[in-house]
């Protein structure tokens, strides 16, 4: 799998610092009890409770055993989204090949660093931050389209739901209406559904959203059934929806925009990762056929 820049920010992130062993874990155990170091003992006498790996924002990493005094320094790198390897170099003994082949992988599980040594899991815990150059890029709200970019005018209009993310069997995933619709219909023979749960189950599918000449994104939804015309009235009156071709566009609009030759959009949504705050602007690619992925839905022109 290729790693992205995001991929790489991210990873350097969690793994730059200082870690020290926390817990232990033997795959032998019945419940995988997570013994503290400074309790367990291994039946060759080896004590981990003064381990310790520190990795560097240059790749280096130094590896350390406050019991023997042995210490190893090294190099790391970023194989996975949250996987890293990283040279032992004979800092562990007693393994065969291929388990000091296997120590030599690192994993993140639950905000812990991992390895394997043998049939032990070490877990690590972070206790010290590391030194990152910050280089900070500039967000897409930042950035101002060229006059090339204001040309791109092609998503500009109204789209409907093409798939949207519903149960079909034991697939929870991306499906046209037509699959869930199918589906729907036998769970509601076999009493499965009730006829509002039906009603909503479908109801994405009846969702338009319109990219504006203007950069605006609004969303439309059909009036439900049970809301009656007064409610309606009162709704337009406070200012609290607006009614458009018989349909509610009841949100704020969001934004879109154009950018080095990519279309973005402004989800508003709270993104964070490790205390660092992630833009909200997802870039949307209409492919060969003309539609849009959304992660949650896809659509497709009218």
């Amino acid at each position: 799998m290729e790693l992205t820049k995001e991929d790489l920010k991210d990873g350097l992130k969690f793994i730059v610092g200082t870690w020290e062993a926390e817990f232990v874990v033997s795959f032998f155990s019945n419940d995988l009890a997570h013994v503290p170091v400074e309790m367990f003992k291994s039946s060759d006498g080896r004590d981990f409770s003064k381990l310790s790996m520190e990795f560097f924002e240059d790749h280096t990493a130094k590896l350390k055993d406050g019991i023997t005094g042995r210490e190893v320094d090294t190099t790391w790198e970023q194989t996975k989204s949250y996987g890293w390897t990283y040279k032992a170099d004979g800092f562990f003994s007693g393994l065969t090949p291929e388990e000091a082949s296997k120590a030599e992988e690192l994993s993140a599980q639950e905000g812990k660093l991992c390895i394997s040594l043998g049939f032990l899991c070490i877990a690590f815990k972070k206790t010290a931050e590391g030194h990152i150059t910050v280089t900070k890029e500039p967000d897409i709200s930042d950035l101002q389209p060229s006059a090339d970019d204001l040309k791109m005018k092609a998503i500009v209009g109204r789209w409907t739901v093409y798939k949207a993310l519903a149960p079909v069997g034991d697939d929870f995933g991306l499906h046209t209406k037509d699959e869930v619709l199918a589906e729907f219909d036998k769970k509601k023979a076999a009493g499965e559904l009730d006829d509002e749960e039906y009603e909503q189950g479908l109801q994405m599918f009846n969702m338009q959203m319109e990219f504006t000449d203007d950069y605006k994104v609004l969303t439309y939804m059909p009036i439900p059934k049970h809301i009656t015309q007064e409610q309606i009235d009162e709704a337009v009156a406070s200012g609290e929806v607006k009614i458009v071709d018989g349909m509610i566009c009841g949100e704020e609009p969001k934004e879109w925009k154009a950018v080095n030759g990519d279309y973005w959009y402004n989800t508003e949504e709270h993104r964070e990762v490790f205390g660092e705050i992630k833009s909200p602007w997802d870039k949307i690619t209409p492919d060969a056929d003309g539609f849009i992925d959304l992660k949650m839905m896809v659509i497709k022109k009218m």
